[in-house]
């Protein structure tokens, strides 16, 4: 079982980055990645302009944000927000939602919030499943395109998968910068001991990808070999084979970044929102960093002893079918509670 470490959501004013880089890409092979497909444009900066909290979150319907609850929950908690149930809309005030085209910014207003009820039930183990809220816009995103969500596919394993943030706490202070990065690894977790019996109906898993340490020289592990070097040898693989893309760890102001998956759906080939990252964890399920030290800051400073130990982690907008039995890929279908709540906030009631 892997305990999952939550991000302390990162202010401008606090010295940390968005991301750990692989240590072979530049910053500009990240910023370039970023510009590479025109789907990225549906990401976006959430920015309270009150309690300063930041992170990233990415368009899904006109004039609707999705992004990860904590952060949204941490907004609402500074200000004393009062959630009446698990099901309310709360109005706000102050929280900009920034768009980045090709150097281009524009800024939206939101108008309320929506929390998926299930993160905010607080079951063990089981909130970080849930971990997605809505941001409602005053007024529709004009030149872009939402995100594409698919109502349900055969996703082929170790499919490489698009990162792309807005997280930027090591730039300037207000700056914005637009990057992204790969996953070349995943796998399935199970966040709470009665989760795995109830996979199907419970909706959403966690797919986490290994920080890796290439080696082209790497012996294919036996199958007795441990969890870091089966995982590590996939992951380089993978990476070889997609041509060596830059990668990342997702640390502090990603929250809510997209994570974007290429499929062929009726013959067509496009880019499809899989889910959100919500967080990041050690393989142990402990935190690394001395106590008082926040767990990136240890990252920070011990570059060389995370690779093979840390994996970003995200909640997914699918149902995984555990009944498919493919053994080179999944099946997913889009969670129906998910769309109900994206129609309550766009309706308002």
């Amino acid at each position: 079982m892997i305990k999952k470490i939550f991000f302390a959501l990162l202010c401008f004013i606090q010295p940390s980055i968005a991301m750990v880089s692989d240590g072979t890409h530049n910053q500009q092979a990240y910023i370039n990645l970023a510009k590479e497909r025109s789907s990225f444009e549906s990401t976006c900066s959430v920015h309270d302009n009150k309690t300063l909290i930041s992170q990233t979150g990415v368009l899904i319907a006109p004039n609707v944000v999705a992004t990860a609850a904590h952060g949204i929950a941490s907004i609402l908690a500074s200000k004393d927000s009062t959630l009446k149930s698990p099901t309310t809309i709360v109005p706000v005030n102050d929280l900009n939602i920034t768009f980045d085209t090709n150097g281009w910014c524009s800024v939206y207003h939101a108008e309320s919030v929506l929390i998926d009820s299930r993160y905010l039930n607080n079951l063990p183990g089981v909130e970080a499943k849930y971990d997605i809220a809505f941001i409602k816009l005053k007024e529709d995103v004009r030149g872009i395109q939402p995100a594409k969500i698919f109502p349900n596919a055969e996703v082929p394993l170790n499919s490489p998968l698009y990162v792309v943030t807005f997280g930027s706490a090591d730039l300037s202070k207000n700056s914005l910068l637009k990057r992204a990065f790969k996953l070349y690894e995943t796998d399935t977790y199970f966040s709470h001991p009665f989760d795995e019996e109830a996979l199907a109906l419970n909706r959403s898993v966690l797919v986490s990808s290994l920080f890796f340490k290439p080696d082209e020289s790497l012996k294919k592990p036996s199958l007795s070999s441990d969890e870091i070097a089966i995982r590590t040898y996939e992951a380089t693989q993978n990476w070889l084979k997609d041509g060596k893309g830059p990668y990342a760890l997702a640390l502090p102001g990603t929250s809510g970044a997209p994570v974007f998956i290429t499929l062929t759906i009726n013959g067509k080939k496009q880019d499809y929102l899989f889910g959100i990252v919500t967080s990041f964890s050690h393989l142990s399920g402990h935190h690394q960093a001395p106590k008082g030290q926040p767990e990136y800051q240890y990252i920070l400073e011990n570059r060389e002893k995370i690779f093979g130990q840390y994996q970003t982690i995200f909640a997914l907008f699918y149902e995984e079918d555990n009944l498919y039995s493919k053994a080179n890929s999944k099946r997913y279908s889009k969670d129906k509670y998910l769309s109900g709540l994206l129609l309550k906030i766009q309706s308002g009631s």
